[in-house]
């Protein structure tokens, strides 16, 4: 794959396809009750939970940084199992600019981006300085002030299976008008302490 000099990336734990499908289905559900076109709701195949995000990064710096985020990451968490929780806005619900699905155990996710965050540290690039929140976002709200969101409490959030995490994607994305896409362009397996 041939990359342009500078790239956006993010590290994410990425979700199976029948996870994604069923979180499309309630997507579409939501999407019908809002009757809204000041919502981007997140395409089934984009969703992801972010743990790290380089608005810039030079290519030719991108295998050293690999190297470090996979050497810090050498046992820096237990086996776990991702669970699905409630309905959230972000940043809060007086400034609603993101629609999220709670995800935990937040304590074990907040472990894991640290610990890509000091590998991206050791490559000389800055990371993001607010406290770490585990979320899958749904949809991102583009005209906060021309939006009712009360729709959101009639919605009844299905049950998801938990999911097991077992590597972390290193992902390019690139902003379309549609919405970014996604490429993959390094797998991460976990190398989980009993």
């Amino acid at each position: 794959m041939t990359l342009p000099p500078v790239i956006r990336i993010f590290f994410a734990i990425d979700l199976p396809l029948s996870t994604k499908e069923r979180l499309g289905q309630f997507i579409g559900m939501l999407k019908k009750k809002s009757k809204s076109k000041a919502i981007r709701w997140t395409k089934p195949e984009n969703l992801h939970i972010t743990l790290q995000f380089l608005a810039e990064v030079q290519t030719p710096h991108l295998s050293t940084l690999i190297d470090k985020v996979k050497v810090e990451m050498t046992g820096a968490m237990k086996s776990t199992r991702l669970t699905f929780g409630s309905l959230h806005l972000f940043p809060s619900p007086y400034r609603p600019r993101v629609i999220v699905l709670e995800v935990t155990p937040q304590g074990n996710l907040a472990k894991l981006a640290e610990s890509i965050g000091r590998g991206i540290k050791a490559s000389h690039y800055e990371i993001e300085t607010r406290p770490f929140r585990g979320h899958l976002t749904l949809g991102r709200i583009k005209l906060p002030q021309d939006i009712n969101l009360g729709f959101l409490s009639e919605c009844k959030l299905p049950t998801f299976e938990d999911v097991d995490i077992k590597e972390i994607i290193l992902f390019r994305s690139e902003p379309q008008p549609e919405g970014s896409t996604y490429t993959v362009i390094e797998r991460i397996r976990l190398e989980l302490k009993p």
